[in-house]
C-alpha cells in the first residue's frame, strides 16, 4: 500500500473511535432506561487481499485500517435462561402465597370473635343451662341464640370463601388474557425485527422490548426459548425466535407458543385448564402442514397443540389454577394433592355438617341410638337444618331448625320418659360432645383427615394453612433471592456501568486524538516528499 493508504488507515481509526464515542454516549444517556441493554461497537481489522503488480518478496503490508461491522448488545444467553427459569419459580410461589393470604383472611379468627370463640360460647351456654336452669325456656333461648350465631358465622365464612374464589377466578381470566396478549406482542415484534434484519438494521431497541416481554412471560409459565436462522434464499439468513411451553411432568418442551411471525392463542377452559391453539398468523389464519390425516379436505394444522392439564404447567398460572381447584385430601383420587379454596370449602362444610348431625342426634336419639318419641320426650326434634331445605347441610346453608326457632323443639334435658324436672343426663351428653374426638373423612373411602374435637378440627384447618403459607413464603424468599442474584449477574453484563463507560470514553477520545495526530504526521511526511525533497 502506498503512502496515501496510510491516510486511509488513520481515517478509519478516526471514524471507528468517533462511532465508539457515540455508542458510549448512547449507553450513558440510557443508564436509567428500564430494559436497556449495553451496546458495543463490533470491529475487525481491514485487510486488502491480493498484491500489487510490482510487489516483491520484501514488501510488507501492515493492513488497511479498521472495519466497523456493526453494533451489538452485550448479553449472556445462559444467564437469561437461568434467570427466566428462576422467575417461573418466583411466579409460582408468589401466586400461591397470594391465594393463601386471601384464604387466611377468611378462616383465621385467632384473637377475634369467630367460629372458634362461638363454639366456646355455645358450650358455655349449655353449661349454664345444665348448672342452674334445666328446662327453663329463658336459658334454652340463650343456647339457641348462641347456636344461631354460630350458624351465621359458618354462613359468612362460606360466603367469603366463595367471594375469594369468584374474585380469584376473575383475576385468573385476566392473567390468561395477559398471556395471550404477551404472545401476540412478541409475535408482532418478531415481525418488525424480521423486516429490520432483511434491510440490514440490527433493531436493538426492538430486541430490548422483546427481552422485557420474555422476562414477563417467564413468570407465568416455564418456557423454552430458542434462536435459529431462517433461510430466505440466495444465501440470506435472518434470526428466528421460537417459544415453547415446558411440560413440567416431562421436563421437555411441548406446545409451541410462538414460532417466528406466527403465534398461538391461549384460552381458559371451564375446568380452569388452558387450551393452546394451533399456530396462527397475524390475521388469525391457522398455519397448516402438508397432510390431511382426518380426511376433512384441508391440511392439518402444523402444530395442533392442545390443553395444559394438571401437572403440565408451572409458574404463576399453574399456581392460580391450583388455588381454584386444589381439593387436597377431599379429592376422589390421590392426584390432586394441592390445597386450594375447594379444600377449605370442603373442610368448612365437613365441620358444619358433622356438628349439626351430632347435635341433632343427641336431641332425637337416646344413648343407645333409639329414636325419641316427641310425644313422650319434651322438646325432642332436630335442632339444625338447611336454610334452603335441601338434604345436605353445608357451611353455606346451616341454620337452626324452624321448630327450634318457633319453640316447638328445645334442648332435651333427659332422654328418659317421666324424668324428674331436674334430670340432666342428656345435657351432660351435649357438654361431652364438645370434648369428644370425631373422625372426619376425606374424599377417598376409608381416609381420615382429622380425628378430634370441633374446635380442634377448625384449628387444624388454620394450622394446615399456616404451615403451607410458611413453607411457600420460605420458598418464595429463596427463589426471589436467587432471581435477584441472577439479575445482578445479568446487569453486570448487560447493564450500563458509569465507571466503565467513563474509562471507555477516555480510551476512545485518546484513540481519536491519536488517529488525528497520525494524519498530521503523515501530512508532514508528504510535505517533505513533495515540497522539499531534492531542494
Amino acid at each position: 500500500m502506498g503512502s496515501f493508504g496510510d491516510f486511509i488507515i488513520a481515517r478509519t481509526g478516526m471514524m471507528s473511535s468517533q462511532m465508539a464515542l457515540n455508542i458510549t454516549g448512547q449507553n450513558i444517556s440510557n443508564i436509567n432506561t428500564v430494559g436497556y441493554t449495553r451496546r458495543a461497537l463490533d470491529q475487525s481489522t481491514f485487510v486488502v487481499n491480493g498484491s500489487g503488480l510490482y510487489r516483491s518478496s520484501s514488501t510488507v503490508y501492515a493492513g488497511a485500517g479498521v472495519m466497523m461491522n456493526g453494533v451489538s448488545q452485550l448479553r449472556d444467553p445462559y444467564l437469561d435462561i437461568r434467570f427466566r427459569n428462576e422467575m417461573s419459580n418466583v411466579g409460582s410461589a408468589d401466586a400461591l402465597l397470594a391465594g393463601m393470604e386471601q384464604i387466611e383472611s377468611v378462616i383465621n379468627d385467632v384473637g377475634i370473635e369467630g367460629i372458634t370463640k362461638q363454639f366456646q360460647d355455645l358450650l358455655d351456654k349449655i353449661g349454664k343451662l345444665n348448672a342452674n336452669h334445666v328446662g327453663t325456656a329463658e336459658f334454652d333461648n340463650l343456647v339457641k341464640n348462641s347456636a344461631e350465631s354460630l350458624c351465621q358465622l359458618f354462613n359468612l365464612a362460606a360466603s367469603k370463601l366463595q367471594d375469594v374464589k369468584d374474585n380469584y377466578e376473575t383475576k385468573y381470566k385476566e392473567e390468561v388474557g395477559n398471556i395471550d396478549t404477551l404472545l401476540q406482542n412478541i409475535r408482532d415484534i418478531n415481525e418488525q425485527i424480521r423486516k429490520a434484519d432483511i434491510s440490514g438494521d440490527s433493531a436493538l431497541e426492538l430486541r430490548d422490548q422483546r427481552n422485557m416481554l420474555l422476562d414477563e412471560l417467564s413468570q407465568y409459565m416455564k418456557v423454552d426459548i430458542t434462536y435459529s436462522k431462517e433461510d430466505l434464499g440466495s444465501g440470506v439468513e435472518i434470526e428466528k425466535l421460537t417459544i415453547k411451553m415446558v411440560d413440567e411432568s416431562t421436563g421437555k418442551p411441548s406446545y409451541t407458543l410462538v414460532d417466528g411471525i406466527n403465534s398461538a392463542n391461549i384460552e381458559m377452559n371451564d375446568d380452569y385448564s388452558l387450551n393452546v391453539s394451533a399456530l396462527k398468523d397475524r390475521n388469525g389464519q391457522i398455519i397448516r402442514g402438508t397432510t390431511d390425516a382426518d380426511g376433512d379436505g384441508e391440511m392439518d394444522p402444523l402444530t395442533p397443540n392442545g390443553d395444559i392439564t394438571e401437572g403440565m404447567g408451572y409458574g404463576a398460572l399453574e399456581s392460580m389454577r391450583q388455588i381454584l381447584t386444589g381439593q387436597g385430601e377431599y379429592s376422589p383420587d390421590d392426584k390432586n394433592t394441592n390445597k386450594g379454596i375447594p379444600y377449605y370449602q370442603a373442610s368448612l362444610d365437613a365441620l358444619a355438617k358433622t356438628f349439626a348431625d351430632e347435635m341433632n342426634k343427641l336431641n332425637t336419639q337416646d344413648a343407645n341410638g333409639n329414636a325419641l318419641d316427641p310425644d313422650k320426650i319434651n322438646g325432642a326434634g332436630n335442632l339444625f337444618e338447611t336454610s334452603d331445605k335441601t338434604a345436605d347441610i353445608t357451611a353455606a346453608n346451616i341454620s337452626i331448625s324452624d321448630a327450634w326457632r318457633n319453640g316447638n323443639v328445645s334442648i332435651v334435658a333427659s332422654t328418659k320418659e317421666n324424668a324428674s324436672s331436674d334430670a340432666n343426663d342428656n345435657i351432660l351428653r351435649f357438654q361431652a360432645l364438645f370434648s369428644q374426638n370425631i373422625s372426619y373423612e376425606g374424599g377417598q373411602a376409608g381416609s381420615v383427615i382429622y380425628n378430634g374435637t370441633f374446635e380442634g378440627f377448625y384449628s387444624n384447618m388454620q394450622g394446615v394453612l399456616g404451615l403451607d403459607m410458611q413453607t411457600t413464603s420460605s420458598l418464595y424468599n429463596t427463589y426471589a433471592t436467587a432471581a435477584d442474584d441472577l439479575n445482578n449477574s445479568r446487569e453486570g453484563v448487560s447493564g450500563v456501568d458509569l465507571n466503565e463507560e467513563g474509562v471507555n470514553m477516555m480510551q476512545y477520545q485518546k484513540a481519536f486524538a491519536a488517529s488525528c495526530r497520525m494524519i498530521t504526521a503523515l501530512d508532514e511526511l508528504m510535505e517533505q516528499v513533495i515540497n522539499r525533497m531534492g531542494v
